[in-house]
């Protein structure tokens, strides 16, 4: 301490460099994009009160929404727009482009949480952004060139081009972004890119697109990709309500259809946002404690989660949204339930996959006879348990018996029995039935 004046402060001043190249090292760039669609849905909710995971929960219908999302990129530009609303003035002024946001006083179930989705896409994309916004009032354009900006550290404003009136019939937003770093230039001239980032945009948006969002990608429009559960008489999928700390938490399982051959696992959503696809790891709770890990006869399982609330914060999403915060108190209650809601549907598949075909017969046939249904149809019906109804086996169901003997003791019972040409199964059958017709009649 210095005894002549005030003590020294230790500086804690953000450096440019960390957000510009730091904060976009660890994350990929198809999740970017994510991140800039999520601020689209973000004012499509905030402006049409939209919220696709309560007409989930209260089995309501949700009024069919007219909006799109564009994007279009190729290796020298990227472009987004959509017409969900637009931005205020006011917003970009405070809150749009903060590097951090608080989300005091928020209270609508949307998509935006910690504040630095956009502008980590900014960095991670290219070196010159155009970022231009109307609502129904007014109009707004910001222009950044990164490389100015990050010459200047004690600069952290980012001055409008212009703010003015402006009468539309509807707000909507538009970002340009040139000058694409190498590496971005080069996944954007990668078909197998595009094929990635559709896929993703077709299942985290999928509740989103059935509500009537219409999302496009280099001109193509993008369908939503649900997994179908099987549900008949005989076979009804878990439904279950949980509501703790401001937050509501559905739970929907069962399995897939007989005739759908894809893996599946644990799908877990966020105010209407997938987060975790198709998961069969540790963060949904397998080769956890005394739970099983996945195994290929768990194949058909398939398990949808649903948290919603109008406090964002207080769900169980990374800063990326496509992982969990597996440690949040929220994730670890609902963690429990999923894994007693669905045991006995891994009991069920225990006994369908059994070593003893014929013991699993009845199994098998209620898991072909599931039909294919929307989960929403389960998700808005009321709370219910995994039921299975078994046919009850006769003393005449078939039996199959296999068992193995060497070739030169089968050759020498065909000769006994003049059958030479007979196959080792019909021997089989023959020796059983000449056995039981001299012993057990």
């Amino acid at each position: 301490m210095d005894h002549k004046g005030a003590p020294p402060v230790a500086s804690a001043l953000p450096s440019k460099s960390f957000f510009i190249d730091m904060l976009t090292k660890d994350i990929a760039l198809s999740v970017c994009i994510l991140d800039l669609m999520d601020n689209s849905i973000h004012s499509l909710i905030a402006n049409s009160e939209l919220d696709v995971s309560e007409h989930l929960i209260e089995g309501t219908t949700a009024s069919r929404i007219k909006a799109l999302i564009e994007i279009n990129l190729s290796p020298l530009k990227f472009r987004i727009s959509d017409n969900c609303g637009g931005v205020s003035i006011e917003k970009a002024k405070d809150e749009v482009f903060l590097l951090g946001n608080s989300q005091v006083g928020m209270n609508y179930a949307g998509l935006g949480v910690y504040g630095i989705g956009m502008k980590r896409a900014f960095f991670k994309i290219g070196r010159q952004i155009s970022f231009k916004s109307h609502t129904k009032a007014e109009e707004l354009e910001i222009d950044i060139d990164v490389d100015s900006w990050q010459q200047q550290p004690d600069n952290w404003i980012f001055p409008f081009k212009y703010a003015r009136p402006k009468s539309a019939a509807r707000g909507g937003t538009e970002i340009e972004i040139t000058e694409l770093h190498p590496v971005v230039n080069q996944q954007f001239a990668s078909k197998g890119f595009l094929t990635i980032l559709i896929d993703k945009v077709s299942r985290a948006y999928a509740l989103f697109v059935k509500a009537g969002l219409k999302v496009r990608i280099n001109g193509d429009d993008i369908k939503a990709e649900m997994p179908e559960i099987a549900q008949s008489k005989n076979l009804q999928p878990v439904r279950q309500l949980i509501k703790k700390d401001g937050v509501d938490i559905l739970i929907v399982a069962g399995l897939s259809p007989a005739e759908d051959k894809t893996p599946r696992g644990w799908y877990v959503f966020c105010n209407g946002r997938l987060v975790l696809d198709a998961d069969k790891t540790e963060r949904t709770g397998w080769a956890v404690d005394s739970h099983p890990g996945f195994h290929s006869k768990f194949n058909p399982f398939l398990g949808y989660v649903y948290f919603r609330s109008k406090d964002v914060r207080n769900l169980p999403w990374s800063t990326t949204k496509d992982d969990v915060d597996w440690e949040s108190p929220i994730y670890q209650s609902a963690l429990s339930e999923m894994w007693l809601l669905s045991r006995p549907i891994l009991d069920f598949l225990n006994e369908l996959y059994s070593d003893v075909r014929e013991e699993s017969e009845p199994e098998h046939d209620v898991f072909r006879g599931g039909k294919a249904i929307p989960p929403q149809r389960i998700a808005s019906g009321p709370n219910r348990i995994w039921q299975v109804k078994l046919r009850k086996q006769s003393d005449d169901d078939p039996v199959s018996i296999q068992y193995k003997r060497p070739k030169k003791k089968l050759k020498k019972v065909k000769e006994a029995l003049g059958r030479s040409s007979m196959s080792a199964s019909r021997i089989g059958e023959y020796t059983f039935d000449w056995f039981y017709d001299r012993n057990c009649k």
